[in-house]
Formats: C-alpha cells, sequence, structure tokens
C-alpha cells in the first residue's frame, strides 16, 4: 500500500483530471484534513503503512473526533478517495 503522500499526489491528480465546476472545494478539504493532523496527532500523515493498519471508518472517525464536529460531504469524498489510491 501507498504513504499518505503518495495516495494525496495520485488522488490530486486524478481529482484535477475530472471535469468539475470547482476543483477547489475538495482540495480544501484535502488541507483542512492534513492541517488538523499535522496539529493534534500527525501519525496519520506520516505512517507509511496507515491505510493498511488503519480503517477508513476508524481514520475518518478519528478526523472527527479532532475536528470537533461532523465530517462534510468534501471530507468524505477524500477520505474515499484517499483509500482508493492507497492501493
Amino acid at each position: 500500500m501507498k504513504s499518505w503522500k503518495q495516495a494525496r499526489e495520485i488522488y490530486i491528480k486524478d481529482h484535477m483530471a475530472k471535469n468539475l465546476a470547482d476543483h477547489s472545494i475538495r482540495l480544501n478539504a484535502l488541507k483542512r484534513i492534513e492541517e488538523i493532523f499535522s496539529e493534534k496527532f500527525s501519525e496519520p500523515l506520516y505512517d507509511k503503512e496507515v491505510f493498511e493498519n488503519v480503517s477508513k471508518t476508524y481514520l475518518m472517525k478519528l478526523y472527527e473526533c479532532l475536528k470537533g464536529y461532523r465530517l462534510n460531504s468534501a471530507e468524505k469524498s477524500v477520505f474515499t478517495g484517499l483509500y482508493k489510491f492507497s492501493k
């Protein structure tokens, strides 16, 4: 499996190739996710096996707890994309 950084790069490339009116919504969500993890619990960003060792549901719940409120649809989409491209 790929690291967070590798999955992130593939996710961004794939996202930018899509015909969307506004790419910034999900890219901003990705940035917020990384900022919150970086500030409060950075291990997922640097663990080379994060996608192998941690389920998507658990990582989303962890992020939700760190954030302090529910995930929005853009954040859910980012997590789904990262896990998709981590394989």
